[in-house]
């Protein structure tokens, strides 16, 4: 893997998951760009979010055409002072892009079709995920339903990294939802880590934003499963998933130096394009 070369290096200011104006983010490419570089970073890749035909989120072809126009050309004001990438978050929901239309996917599970056939928000608020839980017959049924959506993701669509693996715990501190520490969970999420860390497809990212935006004290994915990150030697990658410029840089040195010290293996996404 191309992600080899300097893995080992001190922290480097990299971010590949950032919003902008054209989704959900708060600035326009230009100020995340402007931010960035203001911040010392060597790197910046943008992930806008897919349309998902199913709730109507993401970028729609306007949109999308527009996203593309204005990174690919802040990549070449920034040549030579800020390497930036065109990237794209893709929805477990979404259409596949045309090949080669972007440097890099993540694919994130953000929506789930319920059992009445509703598509359910992962991440959208406490109410929405409860009424959730409910349409699958409990937490059990959830929670299995997100992970095998995540499965999938992973196995077939052509995505280098997995996007914050256990976002259906954003609305779950204090265990207000479910038991995190429960033999069943543990076992449902901790299998299809295991089994991509071992097909070696993708990195996971170490993702702060729940963090940023105070629903979680700790990323995704949590401390626990960078237990297994470590042992399958699977690459990490620390990503702000930032929705606004002054959260650009939230965590990224304090999460790489802990990723580090715990004995993961940590890249950039310079070093995961090989570039």
């Amino acid at each position: 893997m191309a992600a080899q070369k300097g893995a080992g290096a001190g922290f480097v200011h990299s971010n590949a998951h950032t919003h902008t104006s054209l989704c959900d983010g708060q600035n326009t490419p230009a100020e995340m760009a402007a931010a960035a570089w203001q911040l010392g970073f060597e790197s910046l890749g943008f992930s806008g979010h897919s349309f998902c035909p199913a709730d109507g989120y993401g970028m729609g072809p306007a949109a999308l055409a527009q996203y593309r126009q204005e990174v690919l050309a802040l990549r070449e004001e920034y040549r030579g002072r800020l390497a930036i990438y065109l990237g794209l978050e893709l929805d477990s929901l979404s259409e596949p892009p045309e090949a080669g239309l972007f440097d890099y996917l993540i694919g994130s599970v953000h929506n789930l079709v319920g059992p009445s056939g509703r598509v359910w928000p992962i991440d959208a608020d406490l109410a929405e995920t409860q009424a959730a839980i409910a349409d699958f017959g409990g937490v059990q049924g959830y929670v299995r339903a997100y992970f095998a959506a995540v499965d999938e993701m992973l196995a077939v669509r052509p995505v280098q990294i997995a996007g914050h693996f256990d976002l259906l715990c954003k609305y779950n501190a204090g265990g207000r939802l479910f038991d995190e520490s429960s033999p069943e969970y543990k076992k449902i999420a901790a299998a299809v880590l295991r089994r991509h860390c071992r097909n070696n497809k993708v990195i996971f990212e170490i993702n702060t934003g729940a963090m940023c935006r105070g629903y979680l004290q700790r990323p995704y994915p949590d401390y626990w499963l960078w237990e297994i990150l470590r042992e399958e030697k699977a690459w990490v990658m620390v990503n702000s998933d930032a929705h606004s410029a002054a959260n650009l840089a939230y965590q990224l040195a304090e999460q790489t130096a802990q990723a580090k010290n715990f004995g993961l293996r940590v890249v950039t996404l310079p070093e995961l394009l090989g570039v």
